[in-house]
């Protein structure tokens, strides 16, 4: 049972739905009966003070497929930063329209799409939509669903900013779809066995044969009267580091209006009664007393001991039936990459990096080729589906971007190296590539100034147009890195004075980053090399611990120092830091085929996943980096390539 101290409802971001008039369509897609149309949801999935992520849901009532589907609203105050899974126009009103996966909703099915706004020092605003086609959930009187001022007895109220999101977006589904996980280790999920693993944190539940989505029985909540009441289903003990996929099926009680329905991952509360880091949103969708729909979603336990998982409704009374629960992915032992969401290493085994680091280098992989390309440096590299997606820095008159892409290390030099100057994003100096699991997005960061630009498709080098990413950025700020935990993202990046600075912002609240602090300073020599430019921070597969690089320059070639900690809020203690016992650099690199670059100067390790946790293998390291191969009176001309680092065992 839940404790009195902690309850979840408090967590539970405010949403409040808006049924209403959402799409116009042309004529000719098909023909509405004068009595089917679209219900539209609005739900606002998190807030904070400045900002909030908000979901429009259109399901589609009708007896016939809609196709390219249209969707508009506007604010007061309120303005839209980013979005996600559609094309957003209009800078308010705005215009939503589908993107080609999800252009089409077939009938009786619903599709959903994302967007972070500001508040503008407002409250967050929950705006009308306006269409044609949603005329039948006109009908039905909206209805607040906001978590209400009841609570617990004696329950604290929390003082902690935003709940902590699981890093995969939920997937409604209706129940013609199934996609129950393979190797499901729920027991009684299916409610056939009595109430066995089923609870409630308050309110009554039952084993009912009323409804059912599957076998004889579904379990239903009545009598509740708090937002925190729902259903709870054990499923034993959970390994940490390791990531689960979680389904069930719900529906509301008949007669009951659309609402939302949240499943919510509960670990033993911890000794600080302050905060409520014991909670995860798994998934979110908007539930139906019309038919049995899927919440599904994935959780990585870490922290204190899993208590259980927690079905949840916003509106504070409604009853609701669930059926059909099940989880997948359970291990004894976490392997070498946990995330089901990024590609693992070959290796279950872990290793510890120990100084001093002996590395062996490839001959230049990247080379510029391009009529009047002089240089291809500031490597971002992403392996995913089995290919390189390499996004780099090119010069010819001016500093611009490119892509190319290749399954095999040898064969990157004979792949088209695209120049992305002229597209949408323009040039991306010195870029990071990364996919943001909780808005279904890549991202590109880029400098001067910081600013970041999304894709669905890696393959496509036509990014949307860059945003700003650091409010507030300091001059000559270069070499924007980003990497998130569980609950919050971190913006790392340099200023050629001797300087680390990071800015951090949560989850829900990114790519939005304001002010920074110091990680660390080191002003030897004339104040600027030791801590030179290019950081770069990645979280180890299987350790509690995360690396730091630090491009330095002292009197030789360019190297990289490192430290390691257990946090990305430090402290951080040295690894290999030193010109004589460097992370990479002259003094620990041997070269088979030759030396023919001068130095290790800024690039990437090799992920074993391509989300926003950057993990890397510590057992099978490589890191692609810029290699001076010759001379120039003019930096700018100087002839960079990029070549690979393998490290030794």
């Amino acid at each position: 049972m839940m404790t009195q101290q902690k309850n979840s409802a408090r967590l539970l971001p405010q949403v409040l739905r808006n049924t209403c008039g959402v799409i116009g369509l042309g004529a000719s897609l098909f023909a509405l009966s004068n009595t089917s149309f679209a219900a539209c949801t609005y739900s606002i999935d998190n807030e904070w003070g400045s900002g909030f992520v908000a979901s429009i849901t259109v399901k589609n009532d009708t007896g016939a497929a809609v196709n390219n589907w249209s969707v508009n609203w506007q604010y007061a105050n309120n303005r839209i930063t980013s979005s996600w899974n559609t094309n957003l126009s209009g800078s308010n009103p705005y215009t939503a329209t589908n993107v080609g996966w999800n252009g089409s909703i077939a009938a009786g099915q619903s599709i959903s799409f994302g967007f972070q706004g500001n508040s503008n020092g407002n409250t967050i605003e929950r705006p009308v939509i306006n269409g044609t086609l949603c005329g039948a959930a006109a009908s039905s009187s909206p209805r607040s669903s906001a978590a209400p001022s009841s609570t617990p007895p004696n329950s604290s109220t929390p003082t902690s900013s935003a709940p902590a999101i699981s890093s995969r977006s939920s997937i409604a589904a209706s129940s013609v779809n199934n996609s129950t996980p393979a190797n499901n280790f729920a027991q009684n999920g299916g409610v056939e066995s009595g109430l066995t693993n089923w609870g409630t944190t308050a309110g009554t539940v039952t084993r009912s044969t009323t409804d059912k989505r599957s076998g004889s029985a579904s379990a239903l909540i009545t009598g509740r009267t708090a937002a925190w009441n729902g259903l709870t289903f054990n499923v034993g003990t959970l390994t940490t580091g390791n990531e689960y996929q979680i389904n069930t099926w719900v529906k509301l009680a008949p007669g009951t209006p659309d609402s939302v329905i949240t499943l919510t991952a509960k670990r033993q509360d911890d000794s600080d009664s302050s905060t409520y880091n014991e909670y995860t949103r798994v998934a979110t969708i908007t539930a139906s007393a019309n038919e049995w729909r899927l919440l599904e979603g994935y959780y990585t336990q870490s922290g204190t001991a899993f208590q259980h998982f927690i079905i949840e409704a916003t509106d504070t009374t409604i009853s609701y039936y669930a059926d059909d629960f099940s989880i997948s992915g359970q291990v004894t032992q976490v392997p070498s990459s946990s995330s089901r969401s990024s590609s693992s290493s070959s290796s279950a085994q872990t290793c510890e990096l120990k100084a001093p680091l002996k590395w062996t280098s490839t001959g230049p992989l990247i080379s510029p080729k391009n009529s009047g390309w002089v240089s291809i440096k500031d490597p971002s590299v992403v392996k995913y589906n089995g290919t390189y997606h390499v996004y780099a820095t090119y010069y010819d008159t001016a500093y611009k971007s490119m892509y190319t892409s290749f399954t095999d290390w040898n064969n990157a030099q004979q792949s088209a190296h695209i120049s992305m100057n002229g597209s949408r994003v323009g040039n991306a100096v010195a870029p990071q590539v990364f996919f943001f699991r909780p808005h279904n997005k890549w991202y590109l960061i880029t400098q001067w100034p910081g600013t970041y630009a999304t894709t669905d498709d890696i393959r496509n080098p036509n990014w949307s147009a860059k945003q700003r990413l650091l409010q507030g950025e300091p001059t000559n700020s270069l070499d924007f890195w980003v990497i998130c935990n569980d609950t919050h993202c971190y913006l790392y990046f340099s200023r050629d004075d001797g300087v680390l600075y990071v800015s951090k912002t949560t989850i829900g609240n990114f790519p939005n980053f304001s002010g920074y602090s110091i990680v660390m300073e080191d002003h030897r020599g004339n104040g600027n090399q030791y801590l030179f430019e290019a950081p770069n921070v990645y979280k180890l597969d299987g350790q509690n611990k995360y690396l730091l690089m630090v491009e330095a320059w002292p009197s030789g070639p360019r190297m990289f120092r490192s430290w390691t900690s257990s946090s990305l809020d430090g402290p951080w203690t040295p690894l290999a830091d030193t010109d004589s016992n460097p992370f990479a650099g002259n003094n620990n690199v041997e070269w088979p085929n030759g030396k023919w670059a001068n130095g290790i100067s800024h690039g990437e390790l090799v992920r074993s996943g391509y989300d926003e946790r950057l993990t890397v293998d510590p057992c099978n390291l490589e890191f692609l980096y810029q290699g001076q191969a010759g001379n120039s009176s003019d930096y700018n001309t100087i002839p960079y390539k990029l070549g690979l680092l393998r490290l030794k065992k």
